[in-house]
């Protein structure tokens, strides 16, 4: 079993105890399995016992024929299950980080490292200590193409600047946390607007790194067939070319035979499309589950020059990263570490720069 395949498992098998978790089974871990007690309305919907096992793939394939043990494997009928109930109520839950210590100088170095500033210059005008909302979503995927692929994803926002944050799902596991027992709405309509926005922007992008050996595999066998396609319709249309050299034939009979040639090349150009449809890779998004944090921060007021012009921005540096997020680019909305501007200083990515700002039509 490769790697790629044992971490699989194991996002399969950490998906399948944190949804029991979640709806109040009791567990019990062990080696490459994990027993759960199920209440009896879950196991009712679920179509299980009270009392089951999850395995691994791999533990599973050696005793599948077990009573009440059930592998976690993609397409087995307790995961689809298991998959249909969660996305059908996304699991929601608050909590409030605490610091003992949030970082208050060292802002113009981390600035310098993080952010591509491209001829402009930047001046710390002050900071404060501040309090800003993060949203952190995850989301069941599948990656469709001649084979499924599903897995999890979790993306993490900043809900007050929009940015897709980086890297902070795993530091997170290690900051004091309290969660509160009264639900607040915290999400404006504008908001998870955008981070619907930020998925689709970002989202196929992420999973295709994720994925790449799947990516690869998809391309490889496409230019395979394709490369088999065009040779075969290279034969074929010199085959047809040659047959027309032969004595006897009528000119009615070349004349078909010429229009057949002719329409070769539309042939293989519909082939290879469909070809292409095989082999491109749809991605689709199903939340599954979302964190809502709210934690203190340090908002970094600064001044961003270019020549005679200015223009006043905030940066927010994360206590839980321990580096600046990332600004939002004003004219496609993606997140990035550039703090370029057009001439009328709008904050733009390298790409809308090269482009022309949407706001004013400037550049750099």
């Amino acid at each position: 079993m490769n790697s790629d395949t044992q971490k699989n498992n194991v996002d399969l098998m950490d998906f399948a105890c944190r949804f029991f978790k979640s709806r109040g089974a009791a567990l019990e871990s062990g080696m490459d399995f994990t027993d759960i007690l199920v209440p009896p309305d879950l196991a009712r919907s679920l179509e299980v016992e009270e009392l089951i096992t999850v395995v691994s793939e791999k533990a599973g394939s050696k005793e599948s024929d077990m009573k009440n043990r059930y592998p976690m494997q993609f397409q087995s009928p307790l995961l689809e299950r298991i998959t249909s109930l969660a996305g059908a109520k996304p699991t929601f839950l608050q909590a409030e980080l605490k610091f003992e210590y949030i970082k208050t100088q060292g802002f113009d170095r981390l600035i310098t490292e993080a952010f591509d500033r491209n001829r402009t210059k930047i001046r710390i005008t002050g900071t404060g200590v501040a309090r800003t909302r993060y949203l952190i979503l995850t989301s069941l995927y599948q990656a469709q193409s001649d084979e499924l692929k599903e897995g999890l994803m979790d993306f993490c926002f900043n809900l007050d600047t929009g940015a897709l944050i980086p890297d902070m799902i795993e530091p997170l596991t290690h900051v004091q946390k309290e969660y509160p027992t009264e639900r607040v709405l915290i999400c404006s309509p504008k908001e998870i607007e955008n981070i619907y926005d930020q998925i689709n922007q970002n989202g196929k992008k992420a999973i295709e790194e994720k994925l790449s050996h799947f990516v690869e595999s998809m391309n490889r066998r496409f230019k395979r067939d394709a490369g088999s396609l065009e040779e075969y319709y290279h034969d074929l249309t010199r085959e047809m070319e040659a047959g027309l050299s032969r004595t006897g034939l009528s000119e009615r009979l070349i004349l078909e035979r010429e229009e057949k040639i002719a329409l070769i090349p539309a042939e293989l150009n519909t082939k290879k499309q469909d070809l292409l449809n095989k082999y491109s890779i749809r991605i689709d998004f199903q939340p599954v589950a979302a964190l809502a944090i709210i934690t203190p921060c340090v908002k970094v007021f600064a001044e961003l020059m270019s020549g005679r012009q200015k223009a006043a921005i905030s940066l927010i540096y994360n206590p839980v990263t321990k580096h600046m997020d990332p600004v939002v680019c004003k004219s496609c909305g993606t997140s990035s570490y550039s703090l370029t501007c057009c001439d009328c200083m709008h904050l733009n990515c390298r790409a809308c720069l090269m482009k022309g700002c949407t706001l004013c039509g400037g550049k750099k």
